[in-house]
């Protein structure tokens, strides 16, 4: 199997970066810019009627653009705004990313298209405390 290059890794790491920095600094811009237009982000939810976790709704990249304007993480202070990315594995076009932050653990797929690389897939959880259906 062929290594990824340095410039690959770079790259795969300047993704995850704009994806976690533009949700703490609400740059809409910077996080269209990392996602896949097809992106799908899946958390689970807390369902107390069933006591059962679920998958909840899908968020697109249209909506995590949208999310990102309206604030993101914004409302989070700067000192706590800190997170790791560790690149788990990279397979010539594909790659997985664990981005561990204070408040989230986000599981990212990327895929590089056209010597890009973007985010396809999101699989993230709140660290402490569970999302609970409305």
């Amino acid at each position: 199997m062929t290594e990824p290059t340095s410039q690959d890794i770079d790259l795969i790491t300047q993704t995850s970066r704009d994806y976690i920095e533009g949700w703490y600094t609400a740059d809409a811009e910077r996080m269209r810019r990392g996602l896949h237009p097809e992106l799908i982000k899946r958390t689970l939810i807390y369902d107390p009627e069933k006591e059962a976790r679920l998958l909840r709704h899908p968020s697109n990249a249209e909506m995590m653009v949208e999310f990102t304007r309206q604030g993101g993480g914004s409302a989070i202070p700067e000192a706590e705004r800190t997170y790791e990315i560790i690149i788990q594995d990279v397979c010539r076009q594909i790659a997985c990313v664990k981005v561990n932050s204070q408040y989230m653990m986000d599981y990212l797929d990327l895929v590089k298209l056209n010597d890009r690389w973007f985010i396809v897939n999101v699989l993230w959880e709140l660290r402490e405390e569970e999302i609970r259906l409305e």
